[in-house]
């Protein structure tokens, strides 16, 4: 729920990045980029006029079994502690999100152990890394019992949407999101990232995009704490007519519920650059702008 409180000063910047994360010696030999810890990111943050950002654990990836980790429950719960000790090292400019692997038996013990953590306030996760599709049952259930405890601990649930690969993905996704997922979780703050996609725009993201925009125009209650990030959506090689419809859904959806995010790579290089992209190439009123900028969730001091 975005704070009722006005920004008293005009910023040109977002006043918080909600999709960022940290790359832990563990997890720099899977991404294949150099370590990058909590006072690295608070540069690149300074750099870019942003005051804060929301550092998403990668803990799931280490039980992605195509990598096939002997002890990848382990290797979650060390990550989720890397990630809440290089927040608190840096607070109270970084805010952790704690992340799991739906389908571990020991997911939602771990999540609840990581959300005991200092600095973290939050839950990611990523189906396409963790093998997730909504139009399976079985996985379905799973994600309804992390929605479920969420909202038991009140806590804001930030999610990459996009199924494995792109596969068998589309407007069916956001129609079961909406139907069974949002529902076990009506209190709380809930971000779809990268505008229902993967990175860039594309018609298969649109389809999802326009389920979300429509039941938005329709004052849907189910929609009424849904958010969306455009984290690495508008790129150097982003066409006009997609800013466009990236526009367009915006308006469907409202400012108030859009959220800047630049992600571990963002367009241009870098996270100043990634804003200025995003800033300059989609068709925003300059009102419409100041809103993204200055869009706080509750969970964000």
């Amino acid at each position: 729920m975005v704070a009722a409180c006005a920004t008293p000063t005009v910023r040109s910047a977002p006043f918080v990045d909600y999709h960022q994360h940290l790359i832990s010696p563990a997890f720099a030999p899977i991404v294949k980029l150099p370590p990058r810890d909590g006072a690295a990111l608070s540069r690149e943050l300074d750099e870019a006029g942003i005051d804060k950002a929301v550092v998403l654990s990668v803990a799931y990836t280490f039980a992605d079994e195509r990598k096939g980790f002997a002890n990848p429950d382990e290797l979650t719960r060390q990550e989720n502690d890397w990630t809440s000790a290089e927040v608190v090292k840096n607070a109270p400019r970084l805010i952790g999100f704690c992340s799991a692997n739906p389908l571990r038996a020991a997911a939602i013990a771990e999540l609840e152990r990581c959300l005991a953590l200092p600095g973290m306030k939050g839950i990611k996760l990523h189906f396409g890394n963790s093998g997730i599709s909504l139009r399976n049952p079985d996985h379905l259930r799973l994600v309804q019992g992390i929605y479920a405890l969420a909202e038991r601990l009140r806590v804001p649930v930030l999610v990459h949407m996009r199924a494995r690969g792109g596969v068998n993905y589309g407007a069916e996704d956001a129609r079961i999101f909406l139907d069974d997922v949002v529902p076990q979780a009506p209190d709380v703050d809930i971000i779809v990232a990268h505008f229902g996609g993967g990175g860039g725009y594309s018609h298969q993201y649109d389809e999802v995009m326009s389920v979300f925009g429509a039941a938005a125009q329709r004052r849907d209650p189910r929609a009424k704490n849904l958010y969306f990030d455009v984290s690495t959506v508008v790129t150097d090689q982003s066409t006009a007519a997609d800013d466009a419809l990236i526009a367009t859904r915006i308006r469907q959806i409202g400012a108030s519920h859009i959220l800047y995010g630049s992600d571990l790579l963002p367009p241009g290089g870098s996270i100043r650059a990634g804003w200025e992209i995003f800033r300059s190439k989609v068709p925003l009123a300059p009102a419409e702008l100041q809103t993204i900028i200055d869009n706080r969730l509750s969970f964000v001091h």
